[in-house]
């Protein structure tokens, strides 16, 4: 063949128009996406049934934690009530008892002061001075387990929470007012209740 026949031949291959795709191959890749497509859908369906059954027991949840919060308020309200109802109960008791035994230990306790006064201001015996110091500490051991107690001064100087002046003496010194010198009868309380006043001797200052 001639080298011009060679090169019309070449150009000629060039020049040829591209064919068009076989139709098979979009059918495949057509094919290939559909099923990509249905195989992401379960995923989407299972993912969103995930997040749905999480909203449930985040909601359930919520739900329960608010009963266990009110059921926690209500325990502590009615808790309080019922110590405040057995607190009154206690003092409503007590009030009626000692309203009932008040009688009983003012008498105990008077006979306390006249045994005392006896074998501190009496002239008797030193056996009968024996005597009365042990029945007078008997009656204060009694007194003591029924919750009848003496009264202790906390300080040397008048306290009218505990105390009852009886009688004053004059002082020129102003340090000295309210100074107690002396104890007439001694006080006695019912567990926070004053029976009777420690009944003291107080200086009061005048200038």
């Amino acid at each position: 063949m001639s080298p011009r026949k060679e090169n019309q031949k070449h150009m000629d291959q060039v020049n040829q128009p591209s064919l068009p795709e076989p139709r098979y191959s979009f059918l495949s890749r057509e094919r290939g996406a559909i099923r990509e497509m249905k195989e992401a859908k379960p995923l989407d369906r299972q993912h969103q049934q995930v997040l749905s059954m999480l909203s449930g027991l985040q909601q359930n949840f919520s739900s329960l934690l608010q009963v266990v919060t009110n059921r926690l308020s209500y325990d502590k309200t009615k808790e309080a009530a019922f110590d405040k109802l057995y607190k009154e109960m206690e003092e409503l008791k007590q009030d009626q008892e000692l309203n009932q035994l008040r009688p009983l230990y003012i008498d105990l306790i008077l006979h306390f002061d006249r045994m005392e006064s006896i074998y501190r201001h009496g002239s008797v015996s030193p056996e009968l001075t024996e005597i009365l110091k042990t029945l007078s500490g008997e009656l204060i051991e009694i007194l003591y387990r029924r919750g009848v107690e003496p009264l202790y001064t906390q300080s040397d100087y008048f306290d009218p929470k505990t105390q009852q002046a009886v009688k004053v003496e004059p002082t020129s010194n102003p340090a000295e007012d309210n100074k107690i010198v002396g104890i007439v009868r001694h006080g006695f309380k019912y567990k926070e209740v004053i029976l009777r006043p420690i009944e003291v001797v107080v200086k009061k200052y005048q200038p």
